[in-house]
């Protein structure tokens, strides 16, 4: 049933950023204890949603097989439709139908990609960072410019030597092994040699039910061989005392630093995957999988009623919205290409009465490649002339302060979009409008309410798709996905070490060129 809302046309009336903010912390999520938005998340919504076309995004390319299972149903399917028809002069080459299957599951996996790589300024209006990079762009400039300051401070004496009994008990000074250590391989090795033998005969035993049905009898002589070489090993093999100096070898630290930038860049290199024409992509997808389709039921959810009129008192994180901001809070046209940026125009329609429906869904951006625990340590700088909290500081709403540090500057990242579908409109008025809002969207143009649209046209490739409407008793009904915000996580302040407390300046060498850089004694961060 459609939301009703106490809309009347007036400008000042604030019904869409009452539902902006429903889905903000329904995206996010309100603490019940402190009614408080988890803080380092901000929301921004689009002036006009983003049509989502599903031949854009539908089954995009994976790296574990299961694209070219996807593309073989097809081909089957066209070939299958193509036999059945004798008008067909020839049937299409089975290949030319898989290649051109898996270009399009590419390209599709492309397109999601660039959907979710844009740097977001730090505010609730959403708009790019002009002349910005990108996130994997900005990533893979901080895992490759961190460097760790490793501390001044050393183990105890105690541990020392508890380090270096545990190594003579496995190997002596010359590097050989101990006695007791090759004891405990022998007898690791005859035990191991049991159960392997326990398991073929079960394993043999099963395949005939002769023995299958003798095996209580006969399985408990294999069972007392693994139970006397595991008693063995006990008595003779030192397990004890070997495994607690191996263990004890294996718990020594290092700093967590150097540890989280070398996985960070084996992560960054293990999701690398490359695009002929457009380069080497970070993997990267969304769930649900199906997050582009209006007829999926994963992940929905009915936007009613008693969401609207519900009483919610809860902090937010974030600013509030505002029409000066770019929000429409009545109808309004927009030019014949909706991604042509094209300036609003207000069509001052009454709405009486003005109900407002639909379903929203928070779709997850899954980014292996890009673990942001390392933000969190203090003990590491960017190799070059950066200051600390060059990439963020930790606050929303902060701006960049230098161009040199753009390549660098992640304030935040996009974690989640929030979609919505089968949007519908209803107001008193909606008869006599109907001629004037389908005037406004003829011709490839668009209608919005709030940040939700109506018609319009969108171009991918070398087709135009154009997204139906419809008018009946009901409201005005609104076909398609769209993309109409989005869920950032602001990044914690680092680097917390400024560059040049680390590094000097290159020195002159005789042949004219500049000598190697070199580092100042660290200081142990604090």
């Amino acid at each position: 049933m459609p939301i009703e809302t106490t809309g009347t046309g007036n400008p000042q009336d604030p019904d869409v950023f009452k539902i902006l903010k429903d889905l903000e912390y329904k995206a996010v999520g309100v603490d019940p204890q402190t009614n408080q938005m988890p803080q380092g998340y901000f929301v921004s919504f689009r002036n006009v949603g983003l049509p989502i076309p599903p031949e854009d995004f539908q089954n995009p390319w994976v790296p574990f097989g299961q694209t070219l299972q996807q593309v073989q149903s097809a081909a089957a399917n066209v070939k299958l439709a193509q036999g059945s028809d004798p008008s067909k002069p020839s049937a299409i080459d089975t290949n030319t139908i898989l290649t051109a299957g898996i270009a399009s599951n590419m390209l599709a996996y492309i397109n999601t990609f660039m959907l979710t790589d844009d740097k977001l300024v730090m505010s609730n209006n959403y708009s790019v960072m002009p002349d910005a990079s990108h996130v994997s762009d900005a990533w893979f400039a901080v895992i490759n410019g961190a460097n760790a300051v490793t501390s001044n401070m050393q183990v105890s004496d105690a541990i020392k030597q508890s380090i270096a009994d545990a190594q003579a008990k496995i190997m002596d000074k010359d590097g050989n092994p101990t006695p007791h250590y090759n004891n405990y391989l022998q007898y690791q090795g005859v035990y191991h040699d049991a159960v392997k033998a326990l398991n073929k005969a079960y394993a043999s035993a099963v395949s005939d039910p002769k023995k299958l049905e003798t095996w209580p009898v006969l399985g408990k002589s294999y069972q007392d061989d693994v139970n006397a070489a595991w008693d063995q090993w006990q008595g003779f093999g030192f397990k004890a005392e070997i495994e607690t100096a191996t263990n004890l070898l294996a718990a020594q630290g290092m700093d967590p630093a150097l540890a989280l930038i070398a996985r960070a860049k084996n992560k960054w290199e293990n999701s690398i995957v490359h695009f002929d024409k457009v380069g080497d992509l970070p993997y990267t997808f969304i769930i649900p999988s199906k997050w582009w389709s209006a007829d999926e039921d994963d992940g929905w959810t009915g936007y009613s009623q008693s969401d609207f009129h519900s009483e919610s008192h809860y902090s937010s994180s974030t600013s509030s919205y505002s029409a000066a901001g770019g929000f429409s809070i009545g109808f309004f046209s927009i030019g014949a290409s909706v991604s042509g940026g094209s300036t609003h125009t207000d069509l001052n329609l009454k709405t009486s009465n003005l109900k407002i429906s639909f379903e929203y869904c928070t779709a997850d951006i899954q980014r292996s490649w890009c673990d942001n625990t390392l933000l969190r340590l203090g003990n590491w700088f960017l190799v070059g002339n950066y200051s600390k909290n060059c990439i963020s500081d930790g606050t929303f709403g902060q701006e960049l302060k230098s161009t040199t540090d753009e390549a660098t500057f992640l304030p935040s990242i996009v974690t989640s979009f929030i979609l919505v579908r089968n949007l519908v409109i209803y107001w008193d008025e909606m008869d006599e409008q109907q001629s004037t809002i389908e005037s406004h969207i003829s011709g490839g143009g668009a209608v919005g309410f709030g940040p939700f649209m109506a018609g319009g046209s969108y171009s991918h490739g070398k087709t135009k798709s154009d997204f139906s409407y419809n008018f009946d008793t009901d409201g005005l009904h609104i076909d398609g996905v769209q993309l109409v915000g989005y869920v950032s996580a602001i990044t914690p302040a680092s680097p917390r070490l400024d560059s040049k407390d680390y590094m000097s300046k290159a020195t002159a060498s005789g042949n004219g060129t500049s000598a190697a850089t070199t580092t100042t004694a660290a200081t142990p961060a604090s």
